[in-house]
């Protein structure tokens, strides 16, 4: 489940490759180092939860956030809108594969929200997205 956190980020660094700024983008458990470049897309595990538990086994659904953060300017608005474009545009209905032994579902979004930033400098959205795979139980 875990290993899907590279497999997004690897996909979002090329997305957000040449849109008009540059975009580092970190996933929250397999990137080191500081993060604070003027624009970021930070992608983590949010939650999962049980779809269904049939047949031996558990379909889990499990959510990623992506953040897009943006030193506040006059351009942020529309470096931002760029921005959220190429995520949706990259990641809704993307069939991850198989990644760790399973075959995970087409992605989809499932909520935007915003932010709450300890600091007035910083603007941004939290962008969620869904995908599921099937886990085997006890034979």
């Amino acid at each position: 489940m875990f290993m899907l956190e590279p497999a997004i980020v690897e996909r979002l660094r090329t997305a957000l490759t040449g849109i008009d700024v540059d975009w580092t983008v970190m996933g929250k458990t397999t990137d080191e180092g500081k993060r604070s470049p003027s624009q970021l897309a930070s992608v983590a595990f949010l939650n999962g939860s049980v779809a269904d538990s049939k047949g031996g086994g558990v379909s889990l659904e499990t959510a990623w956030r992506v953040t897009l953060s943006k030193r506040h300017g006059e351009d942020a608005a529309a470096v931002l809108d760029k921005a959220f474009a190429a995520v949706i545009g990259t990641l809704h209905n993307w069939p991850p594969g198989e990644i760790s032994g399973r075959l995970w579902e087409r992605m989809r979004l499932s909520q935007v929200v915003a932010p709450q930033y300890a600091e007035d400098a910083l603007d941004g959205v939290h962008l969620v997205f869904i995908t599921a795979a099937r886990f085997a139980g006890h034979r």
